[in-house]
């Protein structure tokens, strides 16, 4: 296969897994019409058609599936050869990409990666800021620093600390619940609101604690937050009369596939150690 036919494999695959092109390109980094036409490059050289159009965005046609299986079949063997070059690597030096949340990205992480680099200049880290996981079967990152009530499957890794959540407000009584979006929908504070809070007590909301933050400073409503980032900001009061004990494992995980590449096992042995330090549990 060549590189041209594993490229359209890509944009087609991204097309299914999203139904739209626009969503497909923002997870590619590239344009919409790129996506368009690389999606019907492949149709025409091959003599298929793999979608229709609807109002909905883009879904595959019944004859279209077992091309659509053949195809990730094909990037299962891609990321594969991938993984493995990447894991047998065994230089102590290059690029690590670590991934984590908006607010650990902007309030914890900064300081412990300005450490590990002066410890390991040869390295080059990047902070990858986002609440939604990267997947890192895909090779997105390289490392992650998750908070999660477990590993997922194919990921090894050590707890550095918990994140506990508490309640904040403005300190003005009787404020409604505001809503955990996004990715925060998936969270142990969302699942609780979901379980003991009525619908008619939950206002707006957003898809990050740093916003939420914010919304609440401002009187929009009471939230959770980690307590690194609630108890650090004057504005807010922590409110005493709700106060579910919601404690989540902090987590320094990679693939168990590039676990052993020296530079990874480095960087993820450093974070736990400076991480564990901090205490972020109040």
């Amino acid at each position: 296969m060549n590189s041209q036919n594993w490229d359209d494999i890509r944009y087609a695959l991204a097309v299914n897994k999203y139904g739209s092109l626009n969503a497909a390109a923002t997870a590619l980094g590239v344009t919409h019409a790129t996506v368009l036409r690389r999606v019907a490059a492949f149709e025409e050289r091959n003599g298929c058609v793999i979608f229709q159009k609807n109002p909905s965005g883009y879904s595959a046609l019944p004859e279209a599936r077992t091309i659509l299986s053949a195809m990730e079949s094909v990037e299962d063997a891609v990321l594969s050869v991938e993984r493995a070059i990447v894991g047998a690597n065994q230089s102590p030096v290059g690029q690590v990409r670590i991934a984590s949340t908006d607010s650990l990205c902007q309030l914890v992480l900064p300081k412990v990666i300005s450490d590990i680099s002066a410890l390991y200049p040869g390295l080059e880290l990047t902070l990858l800021s986002g609440n939604s996981h990267h997947d890192l079967s895909r090779l997105t990152a390289d490392i992650a620093v998750r908070p999660s009530v477990q590993l997922g499957e194919g990921l090894v890794g050590e707890r550095s600390g918990t994140l506990s959540f508490g309640v904040y407000d403005d300190g003005y009584p009787n404020r409604k619940w505001m809503k955990l979006d996004g990715a925060l929908s998936r969270s142990l504070p969302a699942k609780w609101l979901a379980e003991h809070v009525d619908a008619d007590e939950i206002t707006t909301g957003a898809d990050s604690f740093l916003v939420l933050q914010q919304m609440a400073a401002k009187g929009v409503g009471k939230t959770f937050l980690p307590a690194f980032i609630g108890d650090a900001d004057p504005r807010l009061q922590r409110t005493k009369n709700v106060e579910p004990k919601i404690e989540v494992p902090l987590w320094v995980a990679t693939l168990e596939e590039i676990a052993h590449t020296p530079r990874f096992a480095v960087v993820q042995r450093a974070l736990v150690e400076r991480i564990s330090l901090l205490h972020l549990e109040t």
